[in-house]
């Protein structure tokens, strides 16, 4: 599987945005990292400017499902677009009853940050199919190249919580690794109270 990821509507639209809720004019700039990392954390409403394109090339078809069909992800908003290639027997000349649910499929989204620190949270998590883990870590791995700060704000709801959620949870609370994360994580929250 291959993936790639795109900025499509950069962080100049998030800070003039942000500024439009507070009566200042746009200022049409890159904001300083520490803005970013800012209202990332705070998850204001401007983030859901931010808007990236993922293409997942030869992703499993069962995989790709997990996130078309991730309503607080890829449809939180109507800027939040996902296009699978099709298995339609009269479209791929490949009889569609016959495919294999981890038949390798084209996936394209385009996700706004919000979105992406919401499918963050439960498909990271370790009780999420393995596949699909993969497949969301390579997907921050590949907008990381743009925006390295993703890879601080996207973490597993029980991370983001303070507590796992889950019914029957996987223990990783109870790791030092966890522990780990989670102090990573507070240091990051903890910039927020930085003056910009």
């Amino acid at each position: 599987m291959n993936v790639k990821a795109e900025r499509i509507v950069g962080w100049e639209h998030v800070l003039n945005n942000a500024r439009a809720t507070v009566g200042k004019s746009e200022l049409n700039k890159e904001p300083s990292d520490l803005f970013k990392i800012k209202i990332l954390i705070s998850e204001h409403s401007p983030i859901r400017s931010l808007l990236y394109e993922i293409v997942w090339e030869d992703i499993p078809y069962w995989t790709a499902m997990h996130f078309r069909t991730h309503s607080a992800g890829f449809k939180s908003s109507d800027d939040d677009l996902c296009f699978i290639q099709t298995q339609r027997t009269d479209r791929t000349q490949k009889e569609r009853d016959n495919l294999p649910q981890d038949a390798p499929v084209l996936l394209r989204a385009q996700i706004n940050a919000q979105s992406f620190i919401n499918v963050s949270r439960v498909r990271l998590c370790a009780l999420a199919a393995k596949e699909t883990i993969v497949a969301w870590k390579a997907a921050i791995s590949a907008v990381s190249k743009t925006d390295s700060i993703f890879e601080d704000v996207c973490v597993p709801n029980c991370v983001y919580r303070g507590v796992c959620p889950e019914f029957l949870g996987c223990n990783y609370y109870k790791t030092d690794a966890y522990k780990n994360a989670l102090e990573k994580y507070r240091a990051v929250v903890e910039t927020i109270r930085k003056p910009l």
